[in-house]
């Protein structure tokens, strides 16, 4: 489960999303993100323009789709907007589900640029902003003391690696 620490059982390597600093566990960042403001086109069409979405006079028109795995407070702090995370409005604890919620019209949702990629590229979200900021949050593999010493382990390590290079 993201951002929790949880597994579901004991594994030779694991692909955690989180801001690292596990225990008990070696680390490797393999991937990192950046985040922007994204809605459906009938969504801006109804209540934009949002002009850059970098202000709190904009933010405050706009229903934000709410998220623990992408916070709110990284796009605040990025424009200097001083506003609390939301506390109320849809929210969602999967990243795809937040994504079509925008496409249905729920609001405006932070969209990582990797995973976000198929909405935007098929018109189904636009981005308010053409800032991204980094997103505290990344991919990493962990592993216990020793696994990569199997050379199964240490082979998919490398490949992971070279994959999302």
């Amino acid at each position: 489960i993201p951002l929790l620490g949880v597994t579901a059982e004991d594994a030779d390597l694991e692909i955690r999303f989180g801001a690292g600093g596990y225990t008990g566990v070696h680390e490797l960042r393999i991937l990192s993100d950046e985040v922007f403001p994204v809605c459906s086109p009938d969504y801006l069409h109804e209540f934009g323009p949002f002009d850059g979405f970098e202000s709190a006079q904009a933010v405050a028109r706009a229903r934000l789709i709410r998220s623990p795995l992408e916070p709110w407070r990284t796009w605040f702090d990025a424009c200097a907007i001083d506003l609390p995370e939301p506390r109320t409005g849809s929210q969602f604890n999967d990243a795809g589900l937040m994504l079509d919620a925008a496409v249905a019209g729920f609001g405006v949702a932070l969209a990582r640029s990797k995973l976000g990629l198929a909405w935007l590229d098929s018109g189904r979200l636009i981005r308010l902003s053409p800032r991204a900021v980094a997103s505290p949050h990344h991919h990493y593999v962990c592993w216990k003391p020793g696994a990569l010493e199997r050379w199964e382990c240490a082979a998919f390590v490398d490949w992971l690696k070279l994959a999302l290079a």
